[in-house]
């Protein structure tokens, strides 16, 4: 079962996807062949020029996602001040801790959703669950996730120094139990 899973999640990874960001109130693709509606935005694959996925293993010792780090919450020795949310409505939920080094904005937590493969790649439905418009390093956050089968349901956005938004999905490692980070 664990090399089903690797192989799955291996595979949807190396596949390109895109997704979408709320701005007034309404849906703006920022990749060509998204199609957003009420909130929620779907990639159509083969629109998007090929982009692969840029790939970046986290794990509670070496978080390579730039600018902001995540670890399981049973992981964390001490939790300072933070904010809470709940992302899953699945039992059982698993806290993720949030941290930064310096403010980042536009945070967000999303809901990933498998639709479709087409061609061969995943069809995913996108949709924002959570926004913190500055994220700062005197205030942790906390996240309760559930983590359902191996494709990846949870992600998480926000802008760099630079002005680039950028995306990772987050998921468990069939391999190891590590947090697996990964752009698209």
């Amino acid at each position: 079962m664990k090399k089903k899973t690797a192989l799955l999640t291996a595979m949807i990874l190396a596949l390109g996807i895109s997704v979408c960001n709320a701005q007034n109130n309404g849906m703006v693709a920022e990749a060509a062949g998204t199609n957003c509606k009420d909130g929620v935005c779907e990639f159509v694959p083969g629109a998007a020029g090929g982009e692969r996925i840029a790939f970046a293993a986290i794990n509670p010792y070496n978080n390579a996602v730039p600018d902001i780090e995540g670890e399981w919450a049973r992981d964390v020795k001490q939790l300072g001040p933070h904010d809470v949310f709940t992302a899953g409505q699945t039992e059982p939920l698993a806290g993720v801790v949030f941290s930064v080094n310096n403010p980042i904005k536009n945070f967000k937590v999303l809901s990933l959703h498998l639709k479709d493969f087409s061609d061969g790649k995943p069809v995913f439905l996108v949709k924002e669950l959570y926004t913190k418009e500055v994220f700062r390093p005197d205030r942790q956050l906390l996240v309760r996730f559930s983590f359902i089968g191996s494709i990846p349901n949870n992600g998480i956005s926000y802008t760099d120094g630079n002005g680039k938004t950028r995306y990772y999905s987050i998921s468990e490692s069939g391999m190891d139990g590590s947090l697996v980070f990964v752009e698209f």
